[in-house]
């Protein structure tokens, strides 16, 4: 009973959330710039993108995701390539900002970056969302 007491005064009183103080951040929950990765397979399905994952040992996925002209740039080989570039097949690699929206399809939020993957480039880790380096 003390523990939900303290966390429900804790949330009215804004102990928890980000506190700035003297220009360092203190109390951090959800550090902010985290970005993630994600892989699978592109597929166009009535002309949206989406992202086909499999074999993660539950359940398959698929997700959708939106790519901005301006903020979301395609590699392949490390070399910049347009978005036009990426066919059905193509096994990505997407960075985005690790939320996805509750909606049906799931949908990837800010894709800042989409990396089209040779089968050899993969190294085992297929299909998990991870911290991007």
């Amino acid at each position: 009973m003390k523990t939900f007491l303290f966390a429900a005064l804790s949330l009215v009183s804004g102990f928890g959330k980000d506190q700035e103080e003297n220009g360092s951040l203190h109390n951090l929950e959800i550090e902010k710039s985290s970005e993630y990765m994600i892989e699978g397979r592109y597929q166009n399905i009535n002309n949206l993108f989406t992202l086909a994952v499999t074999a993660t040992g539950t359940e398959d996925y698929l997700y959708t995701f939106d790519v901005d002209p301006e903020n979301t740039h395609a590699y392949r080989k490390k070399e910049e390539v347009q978005l036009s570039d990426i066919k059905d097949g193509d096994t990505l690699r997407i960075t985005y900002d690790g939320t996805v929206s509750l909606e049906y399809p799931p949908k990837l939020n800010n894709v800042t970056k989409i990396e089209i993957v040779d089968e050899v480039e993969t190294d085992g880790k297929e299909n998990e969302a991870v911290p991007a380096k």
